[in-house]
């Protein structure tokens, strides 16, 4: 018994320390690998607090623009592959970016306080003097490395400004392009002065906010400085990358550049607008701002002639006036569904993408996703919010928090409460699940339990209050109190005496002596219920989630895909006769079973003329009149998922000896064994399917993210070993997707600015003209950034002088292979005899560049497009360089010709 006893107390004492003192245990926690992504870390991400008075303090939805990048150049360590919870633990800062004593981040702001350097500088206490001649020196040389420090930091992002300028200039280099411009040359006029004037400006506002004098002639005090924690991602990219895009689409109509100018300057970080928190809600000055370039095109002009108005270059001007507030009113909303998955860059461009696709979806592929998108979301937003959110809060409560057990009572709350604790168990099989039934369960819990019962005696020298049966037994601290014979707690508006402290003191104390951990009011109101209740009810919840989103595409998804992108037809009739129309035994049944009116049947390939598919090329001639649109389709689909099970196979013999960043690597070459030869064949069946691919992964990481039983385990078990460190920011699994849209966003904006054919139902599913930069997103990801991760961790030795993970041999690897890819491209596309977009056949085309000086000339045009990607690759901040890469490399292709 004594040596049971002995054993038992050293038990406790093992349980009593802290589990940070075990460095082994620090470490195996490192690679555990948690389905659970709501068990919250105890150390928050460290912000530095914003000055009092400053009146220009950013939206309260801003978050640090600093992020581990998982860029290719950029290897992730193997710990960072493991998903971590909600909300992501402590982040290092970017690469370069590390600001403050140690390390802090200190921008949680759309736009850091452009403020000198005191975060950087080494402070000193007041009693602390000088006891050597070191100290001085070492000093001296700390502060020479901070001056050089900053040198090179605002020396990169001198060069990042540099370099997107570039781009745009590239981006005038055609001759449409430039005409174009030279239409709305008095709004983007306008909009670069706004701009120029606003950042030059801010400054001395933030100068005059703070209250601080300054005189020109003093010289001892510089006036403004940059610090190494300035990030010009949200100064740069919302405001230019969408008006590069909009200049690039010639074609459009209408012309997409006056409402990018807006969305544009509603954009723009809110601290450069001057008073900008004026009035509480709505920022009428940044609305005043947004709406000056309409006002200049409706009552200015340059030639002293009238200006013509809006309505008649295909624009309104009240709806141009309406796009600031919906902008405005669709960030908050964004940011509140994907927390601090993306950063305020990102989040700016993502809502001026969906914008334009709302306003400007024309083709069939654009308004199909233009309906999962805007449709479907907002459906499920409006109808499942509340029902998502009580499954989270589920999800976060241990299920030892639960009630254990219901006594019987002649109230007929509490027997209805009983009833349902009795249906809920045998529901759920079990009286109590060994199970964690809560997402916040871990190995410890069992442990937590047994220390509190097992340590109260030894804890506390006072005796404690009596444990209740359950762990949130609904007993009053008054009922507490008045069991052992004190009175109860003295009321609000009362004086508090030194015994009430003391009782209340231990109200709020666990057993063992500890501190309570204070819940939220939406954790609590859950707590009443039982573990078997809480099982049940999430399983409810999790099936009424799956019956909304099947009536969702059933209803308002279905009927709207049908009158805008298939003339009417029934999508679901209509995917039968796109994917299986050349069947014989499927055109046999439906012409048996009078299902034309259902299904829309293609012709047979038979009964298409020659000529008509001669001019577009062999391959398309073999598409056409050989095996038929539908079988081909079915071809592309059969060879692609060959190339899926391939794929996994390797990932899967690679899992026991490749770390996590080759193995992502195998998802790059898949997406280019996919996409590369395929995207020519039938560019509109393969957007249609990044499409439908994109909404997939969304629906079901939203799934996921809510802990929706059962598929919320499998999907995180199965994508944890390939997570990086931007997947720890939020509850979005942003890798898959982010891949997934660099190399689908190309193709779209491709399509967008090409002529359609196609008859009948089949109207607009037909593209008669190819081009290079329908590709350049796979390249881009699947080939540059494959080749930039794999040489640059095998063989980086030499990095960028502004440090980081950046390697240069990374950078040239990425600009070789993108380089590579494009002249192949090009090549596959002279091959196949597909018409190039601007000449009028496949003989035009293919009859100008097989030349041997031409090749050279697409050689070093496509060679310049590689370089400035890979520079941008290796210098990018604050932006994802899946998302934002792709599309630099798209405008340099269309700018270069390529």
């Amino acid at each position: 018994m004594s040596s049971s006893r002995g054993h038992e107390e050293e038990v406790i004492v093992r349980s009593n320390t802290p589990a940070s003192s075990d460095p082994n245990t620090d470490n195996l926690r490192q690679f555990t690998r948690s389905p659970h992504p709501y068990h919250r870390s105890r150390n928050p991400i460290s912000r530095t607090p914003s000055e009092q008075g400053d009146l220009l303090r950013p939206p309260s939805y801003s978050k640090p623009s600093r992020t581990p990048s998982d860029s290719g150049t950029e290897a992730d360590d193997e710990s960072t592959g493991i998903l971590r919870g909600l909300p992501a633990p402590p982040i290092r800062p970017r690469k370069g970016l590390r600001s403050g004593v140690n390390g802090a981040l200190d921008g949680d702001a759309w736009l850091p306080h452009l403020q000198p350097w005191p975060s950087i500088v080494r402070q000193v206490s007041r009693g602390s003097r000088r006891s050597s001649e070191e100290d001085a020196e070492e000093d001296a040389l700390e502060a020479q490395r901070l001056k050089q420090q900053r040198r090179v930091e605002v020396l990169r992002r001198l060069m990042e400004t540099a370099l997107l300028l570039s781009v745009g200039v590239v981006v005038l280099l055609p001759k449409e392009t430039r005409s174009l411009a030279w239409v709305w040359k008095k709004e983007l006029f306008t909009y670069t002065l706004i701009i120029i004037g606003l950042y030059g400006s801010y400054p001395f506002l933030l100068r005059i906010s703070n209250r601080r004098r300054w005189h020109a002639w003093s010289s001892k005090r510089a006036f403004f400085s940059i610090p190494t924690s300035f990030d010009p991602a949200p100064l740069l990219y919302p405001p230019l990358v969408p008006i590069f895009v909009a200049l690039s689409l010639t074609n459009h109509r209408p012309a997409l550049i006056m409402p990018n100018i807006i969305l544009g300057l509603a954009s723009l970080p809110a601290p450069v607008i001057p008073l900008h928190g004026w009035i509480n809600g709505l920022s009428i000055p940044h609305w005043i701002v947004a709406v000056v370039p309409v006002l200049i095109s409706e009552h200015f002009s340059l030639d002293n002639t009238i200006p013509k108005p809006l309505i008649l270059r295909g624009h309104e001007a009240e709806s141009l006036l309406l796009l600031f507030p919906l902008h405005q009113a669709l960030i908050p909303t964004l940011d509140f569904l994907l927390t601090t998955s993306l950063l305020p860059a990102e989040l700016q461009l993502l809502t001026t993408a969906l914008i334009n696709l709302y306003l400007f979806a024309a083709s069939p592929q654009a308004e199909i996703l233009k309906a999962l998108l805007w449709l479907g979301g907002m459906c499920i937003f409006v109808s499942c919010r509340h029902i998502l959110r009580w499954e989270i809060i589920l999800a976060r409560i241990p299920s030892w928090k639960f009630r254990r057990s219901l006594k019987d009572s002649q109230s007929p709350r509490k027997l209805l409460n009983l009833m349902d604790h009795r249906l809920c168990q045998r529901l759920s099989g079990t009286a109590f699940s060994d199970e964690p039934s809560s997402d916040s369960d871990g190995p410890g819990s069992v442990r937590r339990l047994r220390k509190v019962k097992t340590t109260r005696d030894v804890r506390e020298p006072i005796p404690p209050l009596p444990a209740p049966s359950s762990a949130i037994d609904n007993i009053s601290a008054e009922e507490a109190f008045e069991r052992h014979g004190r009175t109860g707690r003295a009321r609000r508006h009362t004086i508090s005496t030194f015994e009430d402290v003391i009782q209340e003191e231990r109200v709020r104390t666990t057993p063992g002596g500890r501190r309570k951990k204070l819940m939220g009011p939406g954790l609590t109101s859950f707590l009443s219920l039982t573990a078997a209740q809480a099982q049940v009810r999430k399983w409810v919840y999790a099936s009424y989630v799956y019956v909304i989103s099947v009536a969702i595409i059933m209803g308002p998804i279905r009927k709207y895909v049908a009158e805008r992108a298939l003339q009417g037809q029934d999508p679901f009739g209509w995917a039968i006769g796109y994917l299986l129309g050349n069947i014989s035994s499927v055109r046999f049944w439906v012409l048996m079973l009078n299902l034309e009116y259902w299904i829309q049947l293609p012709p047979r390939p038979e009964s298409v003329m020659e000529t008509a598919s001669c001019w577009l090329g062999w391959v398309e001639h073999l598409r056409q009149t050989t095996f038929g649109p539908a079988n081909t389709r079915l071809l592309l689909m059969a060879y692609c998922l060959c190339v899926i099970v391939l794929g996994l196979a390797v990932v899967f013999q690679l899992s026991a000896v490749a770390e996590v960043d080759t193995r992502r690597k195998v998802f790059h070459g898949m997406m280019v064994l996919m996409f590369l030869p395929t995207v020519f064949v039938d560019p509109a069946f393969c957007s249609l399917a990044l499409v439908l691919v994109l909404s997939i992964f969304l629906l079901l990481d939203l799934f996921r993210a809510s802990q929706l039983p059962p598929i919320s385990r499998p999907l995180t078990y199965f994508l944890a070993p390939y997570v990086d460190g931007r997947d720890h920011r939020g509850p979005v699994i942003v890798s898959h997707v982010f891949l997934l849209i660099g190399c689908s966003i190309p193709l779209w904006l491709s399509l967008a600015d090409l002529t359609r054919a196609g008859e009948g139902a089949w109207v607009g599913w037909e593209v008669p003209t190819r081009d290079v930069s329908m590709v350049s997103g796979v390249i881009c990801v699947g080939m540059g950034d494959a080749a930039a991760s794999l040489v640059g961790r095998r063989y980086g030795r030499l990095k960028w002088f502004w440090g980081g993970g950046k390697s240069l041999e990374g950078s040239v690897a990425f600009a070789v292979a993108v380089s590579v890819g494009l002249l192949g491209v090009r090549a596959w596309l002279m091959v196949g005899g597909w018409p190039m977009a601007g000449a009028e056949s496949a003989s035009e085309s293919a009859s100008t560049g097989w030349s041997c000086a031409e090749w050279v000339w697409i050689g070093c045009k496509a060679v310049l497009a590689a370089c400035g990607t890979s520079a941008t690759e290796a210098i990018l901040t604050g932006c994802n360089d899946n998302v934002v890469v792709p599309v630099v490399l798209w405008l340099l292709v269309r700018g270069l010709g390529v």
